[in-house]
């Protein structure tokens, strides 16, 4: 508390106790003070949260990762923040109902912090989420009679999220337009590797802790055949060139195979 808020209150009260009730001022006075508590206790708070939150940044995620194990506030915050928008655009990949995502993330993050002394350890938060949040989007999914084929049809259609600026606007177009059609060829779950891989610059063994391989083989099993898939139904491999970094190294995976 400053020294001005200090001795505004003393004077304040000594002018109120003259002209005001004394039942009535000392009603005054106790809501004063405790307005002058609650404003204190919030800077203490504010504070407290700042110097937590400093105390996680930096940290790995093995430390992260413990920190909300044992019931940290401030991992659990710090863990939210940093993968909730991630986690939101992983999950409207595989539906258009954007709603759903929501609540299935806020249920995830909900059951994440009440059970959080019995999970399990890891070293990678992102795939461990990534993984977590996908089982339970697929099974709230599955079981609404509103989802339709054509969210299986429509999911993971990568060029849509591509918003990096283009030489060309009108090839751009044309490209986005044949990729996008030979994506949507493809499976689903070709479709989610090339996403995860590409776009989510995620490594093999990720991969295969999200979608739930044996081992990392199977996920570069899985990445060549979905190239192999996309590389039959692009009449023309040249195209990817005018499109993001993101498509240059599917055209350099394609080239090479």
């Amino acid at each position: 508390m400053s020294d001005v808020n200090a001795l505004t209150l003393p004077v304040g009260l000594i002018l109120l106790f003259q002209f005001v009730p004394i039942p009535f001022f000392f009603l005054i006075l106790s809501t004063s003070l405790l307005i002058l508590v609650a404003k204190q206790e919030l800077v203490n708070r504010q504070m407290c949260m700042k110097q937590n939150k400093s105390s996680v940044q930096g940290r790995s995620d093995t430390e992260v990762w413990n920190l909300f194990r044992s019931g940290n506030e401030s991992a659990f915050e710090f863990i939210y923040q940093q993968y909730f928008d991630k986690l939101y655009n992983y999950g409207c990949q595989f539906t258009q109902d954007h709603p759903l995502v929501e609540d299935v993330l806020q249920e995830l993050f909900i059951e994440l912090k009440r059970r959080c002394s019995h999970l399990s350890e890891t070293d990678n938060i992102q795939p461990y989420l990534y993984s977590a949040f996908r089982r339970k989007l697929i099974r709230s999914r599955n079981k609404l009679s509103r989802f339709k084929a054509q969210d299986r049809q429509q999911s993971f259609s990568i060029v849509s999220s591509v918003e990096e600026a283009i030489i060309n606007k009108e090839s751009e177009a044309e490209a986005k337009m044949k990729l996008d059609k030979g994506i949507k060829g493809l499976s689903e779950r070709h479709r989610e590797i090339i996403f995860l891989f590409f776009y989510e610059n995620l490594s093999y063994e990720e991969i295969q802790q999200i979608q739930g391989f044996d081992n990392v083989k199977s996920a570069r099993n899985l990445l060549y055949k979905a190239l192999q898939s996309l590389r039959k139904k692009l009449s023309s491999l040249s195209i990817l060139l005018l499109l993001c970094p993101s498509i240059l190294k599917i055209y350099s995976f394609l080239k090479e195979m």
